[in-house]
């Protein structure tokens, strides 16, 4: 892969959730008329590329990994200080010392994963498949991946006048309400027509 022709917009993440001990990790990259993504599992590499003219959307809802986690976390943290509490009233100040680098740890820990924001799952989908975006699991991360994409997508597909986006997105709406789904069901979802480039709703 060319240093020069690609950009990297993720660094590797896990496909899965416990991504401790898994050995599958993928990323995500720009070049300049698709997206590659690198799925990497020990010493082997798979490419899957998705030009901007076929992409359709960009689908993200918010999952409850980042509360999970925070709360292990937080958890961990408070059980290592009050062991700091139980060595200091015993008298044992190397124990102690051992008990607060590890709870300063998982409190490092905890505000890193504070900062990074709530998780997400993202999805992308053309005209025929849907593929899951692992590396772009933090809703924070996607806004900004989705704000390079978004004049790149427009300039593959064409922009839409907005009394077309509109009348679109009525007709998408009326769809859903014949199908007996509300459009109010999916709040943070980023949801777009095939030639609409992607966005998030409020």
């Amino acid at each position: 892969m060319a240093e020069r022709e690609y950009k990297r917009l993720t660094r590797a993440r896990a496909r899965t959730a416990f991504g401790i001990i898994t050995t599958s990790r993928s990323s995500l990259w720009l070049a300049k008329d698709h997206l590659l993504c690198i799925d990497m599992n020990g010493y082997t590499e798979t490419y899957k590329r998705f030009f901007f003219r076929d992409i359709q959307a960009v689908t993200t809802r918010r999952t409850p990994g980042w509360l999970i986690s925070s709360g292990v976390l937080g958890f961990l943290a408070a059980l290592f200080a009050w062991f700091w509490l139980l060595a200091m009233k015993a008298g044992e100040p190397p124990l102690a010392w051992v008990m607060a680098i590890v709870g300063a740890f998982f409190l490092a820990v905890l505000a890193l994963d504070l900062m990074l924001g709530p998780s997400c799952a993202t999805y992308l989908r053309t005209a025929v498949q849907t593929e899951r975006l692992p590396s772009l699991d933090r809703v924070r991360r996607v806004r900004w991946v989705l704000a390079r994409l978004r004049p790149l997508l427009a300039e593959a597909q064409g922009q839409l006048a907005p009394e077309e986006t509109a009348r679109r997105l009525q007709e998408w709406m009326m769809s859903q309400a014949t199908a007996g789904v509300s459009p109010g069901s999916h709040p943070g979802y980023v949801v777009d027509q095939p030639n609409v480039p992607p966005r998030m709703l409020p």
